[in-house]
């Protein structure tokens, strides 16, 4: 969990690329701004710890200018990446310039010397099949590329020109200075970005983290004769010095030729010499502990935060003081903080998390509970039994076997670590680099050298009351404070000892343990011999249908076990869809936190989930697969729901309903698109409506016909024994009702989308931008799906480059296609601070013209080298069985058990002429060729604006009447 990152620039595209094309603030561990890590290990040695199974070849450099690389070989790969951190970020910007080392990171994108265009970088990147992005973070940046392999010199030539050579052109000020300040009026209502200012606001004036560091219109503007490009320059002149960077190459290279790369591209970049920044105040002193902060939210979130300010022990990542601790804490074992409180009927959720240097001087460590109806009445025992059980941890929780519990959970992970995407993996050994040395940046997050009692201790007796924050978050709390350019409010108070006392006598009875022994440690890693190399039917039966697939790249103890009930059980109306809703949150509440954390501790991920029937899966170590499954199946239908556990569930569902109404606005406009194509959706208004309704004895009685409709059906891909397999199987059928309902296979049903139809949904909602989605249907075939994906590689660059950039219509723009069922969907889509609907569509339809041309001009090779990246990420090795069973997976999900879709896409996209793209996007821009589907989302500072409307449209006000009509 953390604070403060922006996201920026992703020019790669997929499903969830919807809600992540924009910078975004999200919560990973904050890396050191004093001095780098050290642990208790040879530090002297240039080895770089790595697993026994990572096939890998690393090799860690200097150059001549004290840049530090790390490469990283592998020949398996068909994509090179590299990332580039600077040890310099938020906390380091003048205080009356709020976020300009996040709007540094976006005018480097603009352009250098050696490619100096706008625009080109992207097209670039996008034309070789890779990505490209960038965040800020409180204390260092971080840059990041990946290409395909033949791009990779070239790749790297543009990508290191960033930080030697930019042009950080003041023409395009303004623009980015408009798309800093979308994204702030874009994210600044959710409620987890004012909560991550509000600890700034609430902490040590003198200290960095109090100055706001997203950047909006107004910090981002001249003040007198300090302007905002003498600023801007003088950051980047100071700070961007190849002494304070570290660098990650990875690629199908050898390291030798990797080497060369480096120094090629990257000793350019100037060492400045400058010292690495040091925060010396402290975050929190006597005046800012000990105190009671009262939080309004904008939605409806019940929380209890416990927050403490520990000293900075970075230094201390092998013995891990902080990871001993939260992992006492947030366990779900019988007896302990949060399954007595669960049990209690007090909480939702309860987990600890730690950032050992998160305010560089200081770190923080946070106990964060959700709260049910229940528990907002009882805060004062939630917290008294939060500190009860700190005293109890001090009394009797420092014990090593928990040490040897943890240590055997790291050593298996790490031992059979999983290679994941690249991109991701070199910004993490660059983010890595700023924090820990390089022989241990693989290996940081899993060494465990010895039990410390004392580091442990040290870590718990900071966690007190005189140390604490305490935060109450909830719709009832009276504050008195605005927050500075958010829409928060606050009020803190003092924590007397008669409010400490208080607190702990309202726990006084409460009986509390320490967890118990973990019972899914895997004992066997053996491999089972590859044996289906496709996916083979085992069983099938009229009880069971069980596929098999054996892992052809990889021979670890893993596997990926799917369960699916299929049934129309949860979407034969409006009330059986919130049932479904309820009876998640109550297994998410009672049944699946003791076995999931337990089985994560294990290597074992699991998953339950309703949509289109009862979903199961489990994934990771295989040996006590079995055992948890049928334990999950157990409990999860015999666990009774009482009277008062369905009261905080229906006032938690309400809650969150109604909650989003306040979400990001392009979230919602997704959202509504959603239920405006599925007919079994409903609008969040009749789902409330339905709340009260609900029984604690229908509810159990939906849970029974979910479990006794569909026919059982397993896909399995990895280490699983056939024999064993199906015995398996066979004893979680026989946990099942054997009375059994198999329908026709059910898929959601689709709104009619005729050639030329165009649906139109127009709705007013309680946010300040406007949201649009703007899609057209084609019938799905191999080749039209293929030339989609060719289509979208041209034409996202150019529509973010032009309405982001040039037009700075907003920040989340763009365009994608996807297959959706019979269909192959084909979408721009937008959130915009600036236009209304209407204004935005005409701007859609400009640009699509002005596309036009640009695809008129576009040469045969070009579509060749676009059709030689698609292919490149459709053929290249997977990085782990998960991604290699997923194209197996969805075949299966969708009834296709010839499991060819991924071998026909393959094939036509061989087969995509020019001539096809360009037929294709004709029908794209033309408006009486395709089906389409539009979403307008008005808000309230546009309420003056008109909404776009089309001849022989069908006008949708709302989806529920529209959904009981026939289009």
């Amino acid at each position: 969990m953390t604070t403060t990152k922006h996201l920026c620039f992703t020019f790669s595209l997929c499903a969830v690329a919807i809600f992540s094309s924009a910078c975004s603030k999200q919560t990973p561990p904050q890396e050191t701004s004093i001095a780098v890590a050290t642990a208790a290990i040879d530090t002297e040695s240039n080895i770089i710890n790595k697993s026994v199974n990572d096939k890998r070849h690393y090799r860690s450099i200097t150059l001549e200018n004290q840049l530090e690389v790390v490469l990283v070989s592998d020949p398996s790969i068909e994509k090179s990446a590299a990332a580039l951190s600077v040890g310099v970020g938020s906390y380091q910007e003048p205080a009356d310039f709020g976020g300009l080392a996040h709007y540094l990171e976006h005018m480097l994108f603009l352009g250098t010397k050696s490619y100096p265009e706008v625009g080109e970088y992207s097209k670039f990147v996008t034309k070789n099949g890779g990505a490209v992005n960038a965040y800020t973070q409180l204390d260092h940046t971080n840059y990041m590329i990946a290409v395909n392999n033949a791009a990779y010199d070239e790749g790297l030539a543009r990508f290191s020109g960033y930080f030697y050579e930019p042009i950080l052109d003041a023409t395009y000020a303004d623009k980015e200075r408009n798309a800093v300040h979308s994204e702030w009026t874009m994210k600044g209502p959710n409620d987890y970005v004012i909560m991550s200012a509000l600890d700034g606001a609430t902490l040590n004036q003198q200290h960095p983290i109090s100055q706001f560091n997203w950047g909006n219109l107004n910090s981002l503007s001249d003040k007198g004769e300090r302007t905002l490009q003498k600023e801007l320059l003088a950051f980047y002149d100071k700070y961007y010095s190849a002494n304070l960077m570290k660098a990650t190459l990875i690629s199908n290279r050898s390291l030798d030729e990797m080497e060369k790369l480096a120094n090629k591209h990257f000793s350019a970049i100037i060492n400045k010499n400058v010292d690495k920044p040091v925060i010396s105040t402290l975050a929190a002193t006597d005046k800012e502990t000990a105190k009671l902060i009262r939080y309004l939210p904008q939605t409806e979130i019940n929380q209890l935060q416990v927050k403490f300010v520990i000293d900075n022990n970075i230094t201390q990542f092998a013995v891990k003081p902080n990871k001993f601790l939260t992992h006492l804490i947030s366990s779900e074992m019988p007896d302990t903080l949060a399954a007595r409180l669960r049990q209690l009927g007090l909480i939702e959720n309860l987990y600890a998390y730690a950032e050992a240097d998160k305010y560089g001087s200081q770190g923080s460590f946070i106990i964060h509970a959700d709260l049910t109806a229940d528990g907002l009445k009882n805060r004062e025992l939630v917290v008294g039994t939060i500190f009860k059980y700190l005293s109890l941890l001090q009394q009797k929780g420092i014990d090593e076997r928990y040490f040897k519990e943890i240590k055997q959970s790291l050593d298996n992970d790490f031992r059979f670590i999983e290679k994941y995407n690249d991109y991701a993996y070199a910004m993490r050994i660059a983010a890595g680099l700023q924090k820990y040395p390089a022989q241990s940046v693989l290996s940081s997050a899993f060494d465990y050298a010895r039990f410390d009692a004392d580091a442990i201790n040290q870590v718990l007796s900071q966690l007190t009351v005189a140390n604490a924050r305490v935060l109450y978050i909830d719709k009832n709390q009276a504050v008195d404070t605005d927050m500075d350019n958010f829409k928060g409010r606050y009020k803190v108070e003092s924590i007397d000892k008669q409010m400490s006392d208080s607190w702990l006598a309202k726990a006084a009875s409460i009986e509390l343990g320490l967890p118990s022994v973990n019972q899914l440690m895997p004992e066997n890693f053996d491999v089972v011999t590859a044996k289906y190399p496709s996916p083979k039917l085992i069983v099938n039966s009229a009880e069971s249908e069980v596929y098999l697939t054996h892992s052809q790249l990889f021979s670890q103890p893993k596997g990926y076990f799917a369960l699916k009930l299929n049934s129309a059980v949860d979407k034969s109306s409006v009330k059986q869809q919130v049932m479904a809703q309820l009876l998640m949150k109550s297994w998410r509440n009672s049944v699946l936190p003791e076995v999931e954390g337990e089985a994560r501790a294990a290597g074992v991920n699991l998953g339950v989930w309703i949509d289109n029937g009862l979903s199961t899966w489990v994934s990771g170590f295989t040996d006590k697969q079995p055992v948890l499954l049928k334990t999950m199946l157990t409990q999860l239908q015999s666990a009774n729901i009482t009277e008062a556990e369905l009261q905080n569930l229906k006032a938690a569902l309400a809650a969150e309903l109604r909650s989003n109404q306040k979400q990001i606005v392009i979230q919602q406009s997704f959202k509504a698109f959603n239920k405006l194509l599925n007919t079994d959706q409903f609008e969040d208004a009749s789902l409330l409506a339905q709340i009260d309704s609900i029984t604690a004895e229908a509810l159990l009685a939906f849970r029974n016909e979910l479990f006794k409709n569909g026919k059982p059906r397993v896909f399995a891909y990895g280490n699983y024994q056939e024999d064993q397999l199906a015995t398996t199987v066979k004893q979680m059928v026989k946990l099942l009702p054997q009375q059994r309902v198999i329908e026709p296979a059910y898929f959601s049903p689709l709104i009619e989308l005729t050639s030329a139809s165009i649906v139109n949904l127009q709705a007013d909602i309680d946010m300040t931008d406007v949201g649009l989605v703007d899609a057209k249907f084609t019938k799905l075939t191999p080749k039209t799906a293929a030339t989609a994906m060719v289509l979208q590689n041209l034409l996202q660059p150019s529509a973010f480059n032009q309405l982001r950039t040039e037009e700075q219509l907003g920040y989340s723009v763009g365009f994608f296609s996807q297959k959706m069922r019979e269909h192959v969907l084909m979408a721009m889509y937008i959130q915009s601070p600036v236009k209304g609907p209407d204004a935005l569509l005409t701007r859609f339809n400009a640009f699509k013209n002005q596309f036009s041309k640009e695809l008129a001009a576009t040469t045969n090779e070009n579509i060749a080298a676009i059709k030689d990246s698609v292919m490149v990420g459709l053929t290249q090795p997977p990085k782990n069985i998960r991604e290699e069973a997923r194209p197996l997976y969805k075949d299966w999900l969708e009834y296709k058990t010839d499991f060819v879709s991924h071998e026909q896409l393959i094939a036509a996209v061989k087969l995509v002429s020019l001539e096809d793209v360009q037929a294709l996007f004709v029908e794209l821009a033309a408006e009486d060729k395709l089906a389409r589907v539009v979403v307008q989302l008005r808000g309230t500072e546009f309420k003056d604006a008109k909404f776009a409307d089309f001849n022989q449209q069908k006008k949708v006000v709302s989806i529920d009447e529209f959904h009981q009509q026939k289009l």
